[in-house]
């Protein structure tokens, strides 16, 4: 991973739109407000694009923690920017405090993304053996 800045910041705006509000599976429609795991989406999105510019040849990010603390309510048509800041290198993992403000300036959600960098072959590698794992779980349940 090349050098990664402390205070290092990416921006994200986001458009709320019908599909990113309350919706569960087997529960149906809830609130008409952008949802929290919407929310957890773009967090792990921003991060992302603060990690990329620093990632080596042949290296990815993945996800290992994930932290939102959902404040205020968006409406679809709103306009949200999350901004990223670097809080914490270790090695290999990143640590991003994420800030979500509306366009009204209220601030939607706080939280953070953690990311661990690591050789793209090797996470490759471990979603190919998992996909192995399964496919003989479901060959003999």
């Amino acid at each position: 991973m090349r050098p990664v800045t402390i205070g290092e910041q990416a921006v994200l705006e986001v458009l709320v739109t019908p599909a990113m509000t309350v919706r569960f599976g087997e529960l149906g429609e809830l609130h008409p407000v952008y949802a929290t795991y919407e929310l957890a989406r773009h967090f792990e999105e921003v991060g992302r694009k603060l990690l990329l510019p620093h990632l080596e040849d042949g290296e990815d990010g993945l996800g290992t923690a994930l932290n939102v603390r959902h404040l205020k309510s968006a409406l679809p048509g709103m306009r949200v920017t999350l901004s990223a800041t670097v809080q914490k290198v270790e090695g290999h993992r990143l640590t991003v405090e994420i800030e979500a403000v509306s366009e009204l300036g209220e601030v939607v959600a706080t939280g953070s993304t953690e990311q661990y960098v690591t050789s793209a072959r090797r996470i490759q590698a471990g979603f190919r053996e998992l996909e192995e794992r399964w496919n003989a779980h479901r060959e003999f349940p």
